[in-house]
């Protein structure tokens, strides 16, 4: 895949995702849901695997690529939907999860030791502005955030900190394995969580179509943005999400007839700057302290013989 147009695509089917969850929760309840999403997304991605015949990790790499696909799938989505089940509104959801730079930022320094260029702490700023415009308004009128709160920020913990570890440990694996073990994971937890609680379908017709919809563009959108962790870096890919709240405020406005405000020209904007001051930061730095000799982001010695 040409890397010009992926992160705009990462964003796309990304964004995607929130007024698509909305839509099929109206049809679904939420743990039936991701357990659905997972299976058709495992399904999808074992299929492209399969296909490409890519070549998967083992060993201890399989054991580090189970770890990591578990935090950025499972973790984030079973916290998201546990949160979205317990009484957190979706934008609330989508301030907490949209906080990925800053997390990734404040877990690389704390335990990569690595510090931010002076474009990276402008990128930090402007994307924080952005999201916080894009949401602060959802936020407001909506301000009920219930005790599912503490299971998004779960969630977000997960995403920021599996991409950490797809970054430092799995740069050998392959965008679409790391997704189709991560989801494959995650399934055991979905199911137990499916069946320890009330489930019900209403309209399943409308309800499968829109499932389907939400599972390609999730699956292919995990993937493009695991993709560009493997490029660029955790902190690189996590400042996309500067973008993804506005560019879902729009997607909802077209799909479910959500009113545009002018916050959201102002996160775009913001986003936009955010995306443009990363591109022109210095990859991070490790303190002295930090080099250590436990292995780089590559680890190259070592993980290409482990995958076949």
């Amino acid at each position: 895949m040409s890397q010009r147009p992926l992160p705009a695509l990462t964003v796309l089917l990304y964004a995607l995702g929130y007024p698509l969850g909305s839509l099929t929760l109206g049809h679904v309840t939420p743990f039936l849901l991701i357990l659905l999403r997972f299976l058709l997304s495992a399904v999808l991605m074992w299929a492209v695997v399969a296909v490409r015949r890519t070549p998967l990790p083992r060993g201890r790499l399989l054991a580090w690529t189970v770890t990591g696909g578990l935090l950025v799938q499972g973790v984030q989505f079973l916290g998201l939907y546990w949160g979205m089940a317990h009484g957190v509104g979706p934008g609330v959801a989508a301030l907490v999860i949209a906080m990925n730079p800053v997390t990734t930022a404040v877990l690389a320094r704390l335990v990569l030791r690595r510090r931010e260029s002076p474009w990276g702490l402008v990128a930090l700023a402007l994307g924080t502005v952005g999201v916080i415009a894009a949401c602060l308004p959802r936020l407001l009128s909506d301000p009920s955030v219930g005790p599912g709160l503490i299971t998004v920020l779960v969630a977000l913990g997960g995403l920021s900190g599996g991409s950490l570890l797809q970054e430092r440990k799995l740069r050998a694996v392959d965008p679409a394995v790391f997704t189709a073990i991560g989801v494959t994971g995650s399934l055991p937890l979905a199911a137990a969580l499916t069946l320890t609680t009330p489930q019900h379908i209403t309209d399943p017709l409308p309800g499968a179509a829109l499932l389907l919809l939400l599972v390609l563009a999730s699956a292919l959108g995990m993937a493009c943005y695991a993709a560009c962790v493997r490029s660029r870096g955790a902190r690189g890919a996590s400042i996309l999400f500067a973008l993804i709240p506005a560019v879902a405020v729009i997607a909802s406005w077209s799909l479910q007839g959500t009113p545009l405000d002018p916050t959201t020209a102002v996160a775009l904007i913001c986003g936009a700057l955010a995306c443009a001051a990363q591109s022109r930061s210095t990859r991070p730095t490790p303190d002295p302290a930090g080099r250590s000799g436990q292995g780089g982001p590559y680890d190259a010695a070592t993980v290409r013989e482990r995958v076949r």
